[in-house]
Formats: C-alpha cells, sequence, structure tokens
C-alpha cells in the first residue's frame, strides 16, 4: 500500500515536471504561458505594478513597462517568486519577469485599463495572444 501511494505520487512529480517543459531559448509560446503563471503567483508585485501604472496614468504621463517592471524590481514592498521549469535536456530554470515580458505586461494593463495610456510595439507575442 505504502509502495503503490509512493509510485502514485512519483507519477504526480513526473506529469508536473513535463507539463512545466519550455525550450531555452524561450519561445514567445511559452514566455507567454510563463508569464501567464508568474502573474498567478505573484498578485502582490503585480498589484504593485498596477498602482503605479494608474498613478502614472493619473497624471498624465504614458506609461513604460520597462520602468514598472525596473520599478517594482528595485524599489517594491512585495517579492516576486519564480516559475520553476525545466528545458529540453532536463536543466531546471526560475522564470521572472524581465525587460523580455514588457510587451505581455503592455498588454496585460491595456486589457485592464483601455483607456491607460500605455506605450507598447509589435513583437512576435501577438500572434500568439490569439
Amino acid at each position: 500500500m505504502v509502495a503503490g501511494r509512493m509510485a502514485q505520487a512519483a507519477g504526480r512529480i513526473a506529469d508536473a515536471m513535463a507539463a512545466q517543459r519550455h525550450d531555452v531559448p524561450i519561445s514567445a509560446t511559452s514566455r507567454a504561458v510563463l508569464f501567464a503563471e508568474w502573474c498567478r503567483r505573484n498578485p502582490g508585485p503585480l498589484a504593485e505594478i498596477d498602482h503605479w501604472a494608474l498613478e502614472l496614468y493619473r497624471h498624465g504621463r504614458v506609461v513604460s513597462t520597462k520602468y514598472l517592471v525596473e520599478k517594482q524590481r528595485y524599489e517594491g514592498v512585495e517579492r516576486a517568486v519564480g516559475v520553476p521549469f525545466v528545458d529540453q535536456h532536463g536543466r531546471w530554470h526560475n522564470y521572472a519577469i524581465n525587460n523580455n515580458d514588457t510587451p505581455l505586461l503592455a498588454r496585460r494593463l491595456l486589457d485592464k485599463y483601455p483607456r491607460m495610456d500605455v506605450r507598447t510595439r509589435r513583437t512576435s507575442y501577438e500572434s500568439v495572444e490569439g
């Protein structure tokens, strides 16, 4: 009975690892998936980013997501947690939001606050978004 439970647990761990597999370098599709998971795991840091974006918007400023990412990294009270994943070679990585994700963050802000003046640019992520 104990051996059976251990085998089931090992199977669930293997399934979880397989579901979190992303090739490196990270593709646009994988980056979008990892970004969505990062957002789910980091409501506090996202709330800070939203707050600062709204403050910029209220003062008539263009919202720069690069600025918001750096501000959260260096001045944020909430600490972000990474998203672990395994690459095609079996090596573990820990995904964290960075400047490569600013187009995804900009589109998230525009989805949430459509009237906000967010600086955007066309990227390879747009084909992933739908």
